[in-house]
């Protein structure tokens, strides 16, 4: 059975790849709700902003898409380390299936 394989297959090191070029990802995401909307949550409205509720309603917007940045770079995060667990997982049924294999030669 020397050079065939069946199933699937995974590149060494694959998983781990893709984590770290994932990670950055979710470290964008979650600076850009920092970088672009937290400017933005107390703009400066006339007496009749406030008065209406447009700046309260507004800043609220804010707070809240940068929330949601937030969590979903957090989300990203989440992928990588999930790329990383699959790795471990699939050398460790790799190394089972090996053992199975070299006991039945």
């Amino acid at each position: 059975m020397s050079g065939f394989h069946s199933g699937f297959h995974a590149d060494d090191g694959a998983y781990e790849t893709y984590a770290r070029q994932v990670d950055p990802l979710g470290d964008d995401v979650r600076q850009a709700g920092s970088r672009h909307l937290a400017p933005h949550m107390t703009v400066g409205f006339s007496d009749m902003g406030h008065e209406s509720g447009f700046s309260g309603a507004y800043g609220a917007r804010m707070r809240s898409l940068q929330e949601r940045l937030h969590a979903l770079g957090g989300g990203w995060h989440q992928v990588g380390e999930a790329a990383r667990r699959t790795q471990g997982n699939f050398a460790a049924v790799e190394e089972e299936h090996g053992d199975a294999l070299r006991r039945l030669r």
